[in-house]
């Protein structure tokens, strides 16, 4: 196994950064020495070292501050996991029609996070959890019963505007993980429990929250470049000794 590595700042890679992976034997040529250092690890598949050469992404994770059982309301604190490269942090902008989609309210803004207020039913009823707006838009949603002990919600939906086929949103529902209770005319009742509502957000916000704070994730130290420069541009050692200088920026 081969690691292509930078042997300068080119942004938007930078010395040291972890570029390519490649088999064993793979030529190392051309214009190759100009920009790339090469460390071998004989023997080893490439796939021990998969990801390594991937790009940073932004990680959005969020905690509960506080609850209110009879209400199945929550106050929940949105924060990025990247925050120490400054491009990784959240901001008021783009975080402001994400919680708004599912039906939150915003309390307070700080330093790369933000608090906001939430309900279980007004999640389940949210244009952010259906993803479909026509469902959101059109359908009448009613809450006929909540236990408290279980987490459950029992919802009426009501979407005799639609002009779709009666079993549309039937399918949908049970597409989303919700219990069906009865179905007639148009009128759908079925059973919610919180959890699904906390899947579907983690879901969303995994893929929302995305944003690429560096062109690559791992690298090794200017030292370790300017070491392998003057071995001759290419090192060959073993896998322990060289995940000991492998970095990940998420940890620096």
């Amino acid at each position: 196994m081969q690691l292509l590595i930078m042997k300068q700042d080119t942004p938007p890679h930078y010395t040291g950064d972890i570029v390519n992976i490649r088999a064993d034997g793979t030529p190392f040529n051309g214009q190759q020495p100009d920009y790339y250092v090469l460390v071998e690890v004989s023997g080893e598949p490439m796939t021990d070292f998969e990801g390594h050469n991937l790009a940073w992404e932004r990680e959005i994770a969020f905690d509960v501050v506080a609850s209110d059982p009879a209400q199945d309301g929550f106050r929940l604190r949105l924060y990025s996991a990247t925050e120490n490269t400054g491009a990784g942090a959240i901001t008021k902008e783009e975080i402001d029609s994400y919680i708004t989609a599912w039906g939150g309210t915003i309390v307070d803004y700080g330093a790369n996070e933000v608090r906001f207020d939430i309900t279980i039913y007004g999640a389940l009823t949210s244009s952010a959890f259906w993803e479909i707006p026509t469902i959101a838009e059109n359908v009448v949603f009613s809450e006929l019963s909540y236990d408290s002990s279980t987490g459950v919600h029992r919802i009426q939906a009501d979407y005799s505007a639609l002009g779709n086929n009666p079993t549309y949103v039937e399918r949908y529902v049970k597409r989303m993980g919700l219990t069906i209770v009865s179905h007639q005319d148009r009128v759908l009742t079925y059973d919610a429990d919180r959890s699904v509502v906390r899947d579907a957000f983690e879901k969303d916000l995994k893929e929302k929250g995305k944003k690429r704070v560096a062109k690559r994730r791992y690298h090794v130290s200017e030292a370790v470049v300017d070491t392998i420069i003057v071995n001759g541009g290419t090192y060959t050692t073993d896998k322990a000794a060289l995940l000991n200088y492998v970095i990940d920026k998420v940890a620096e």
